[in-house]
Order: C-alpha cells, then sequence, then structure tokens
C-alpha cells in the first residue's frame, strides 16, 4: 500500500480561519494567514492537492478525487498510454468525429434555412412589421450556426454523450419545417398523379 499525506489546512471545514496553524513540510510550525477576501495564502496549504494522492497513483493510472469546487479536467487532455509507449489523447477521436458528423447536418439546415427565408415573406405593408419579419428571418439563418458554436464551446470539459446529446438536440428544434411541409404537399401531390 501507499502512503497518505494528510492537507496541512482543511479549507472545506474551517473556510475562514483567522489564525490557523500547522506542520510544515520541514517539521517547523506554519501560520496561514486569510487575504483580504478570507480565503487563506499558500504558505500552510500547499500540499492539499498532494493530499489526494496515494504513492503510485501515477503508475496505476488513477487521477486523484476532485474537491468539491475544483474544476474538472479536460477529459479531451487525458492521456492513455499503449504498449508501445505512445500516447494517445482519450476522447480526442470521438469528440472529433461526433463534430464533423454533425458538422455537415447543421450546414444543411443554414441552407434550407436560407432557401425557406427568400420563398417567405410575411405578406404586410407596414414598416414595422417587415422589419420584425426580416430580423426573424436573419435569426433563423444563424440559428442552426450559433447553435452548434454555443455547444461546441459550452461542451469542452464534457464527456462526449453530452455534446452529441446537445447538437442532436438542436437538430431536431432547427428543423426548417416550412420547407419539411412543402416537401410533404409535393410528395401527396405527386402520389395522387400516379
Amino acid at each position: 500500500m501507499g502512503t497518505l499525506t494528510l492537507p496541512a489546512v482543511c479549507r472545506r471545514t474551517q473556510p475562514r480561519v483567522r489564525n490557523a496553524t500547522s506542520l510544515g513540510d520541514n517539521g517547523q510550525m506554519a501560520r496561514a494567514t486569510p487575504d483580504h477576501d478570507g480565503a487563506l495564502d499558500d504558505a500552510a496549504g500547499a500540499d492539499d492537492d498532494e493530499a489526494l494522492h496515494w504513492a503510485g497513483d501515477e503508475e496505476r493510472g488513477r487521477d486523484a478525487p476532485r474537491l468539491r469546487g475544483s474544476r474538472a479536467p479536460d477529459p479531451a487532455a487525458a492521456v492513455a498510454h499503449d504498449g508501445d509507449g505512445e500516447r494517445e489523447v482519450v476522447g480526442s477521436r470521438s469528440r472529433g468525429a461526433a463534430t464533423v458528423a454533425f458538422a455537415l447536418p447543421y450546414l444543411a439546415w443554414t441552407i434550407c434555412w436560407i432557401f425557406v427565408v427568400q420563398r417567405l415573406s410575411s405578406g404586410s405593408t407596414d414598416l414595422a412589421t417587415q422589419v420584425l419579419w426580416q430580423f426573424g428571418e436573419f435569426l433563423a439563418m444563424l440559428a442552426g450556426p450559433l447553435w452548434f458554436a454555443a455547444t461546441l464551446t459550452l461542451t469542452r470539459e464534457s464527456r462526449p454523450l453530452v455534446r452529441v446529446g446537445w447538437l442532436a438536440l438542436g437538430l431536431g428544434v432547427l428543423v426548417p419545417w416550412p420547407l419539411v411541409f412543402d416537401f410533404l404537399v409535393a410528395l401527396r401531390v405527386a402520389g395522387s398523379l400516379s
């Protein structure tokens, strides 16, 4: 078994310690003092991250548990070792494949919305109605690229399945319904002619 080192100062149980003292690495007393917002200086708590590791975890490929409030490591940056000594980024292939697989339908949806916007009109002669109608058409054309970019940005540190879920939801929400209905009407007309 490995050795376990304990944290010098437990920040979770005492978030605003005024005069906490603890034993430092060299066996001498170290004093932690709060800074201007009440957080502790790192003089006594420098070993907090090391306290969550067992000796030998790195060799076994285990990660240390995360503290509440600490940032999760980037899953795309996780590294796996092959038997040949080559390093491969875990999750990057599935993340890249999902991005490429969804980029084409989002591009198709954007092009379809451009065609739909050119065919439709508000039918009103009022200036305010025309301006609002054209602004809505502009947003309809930009909705696909905006959803795609927002999903890529907001799911950067998430699992690939989370990204796929949000991209699939966007494809379902942003379907160019006027074009779909016109296609269904054309199929019905073609079916009645035969």
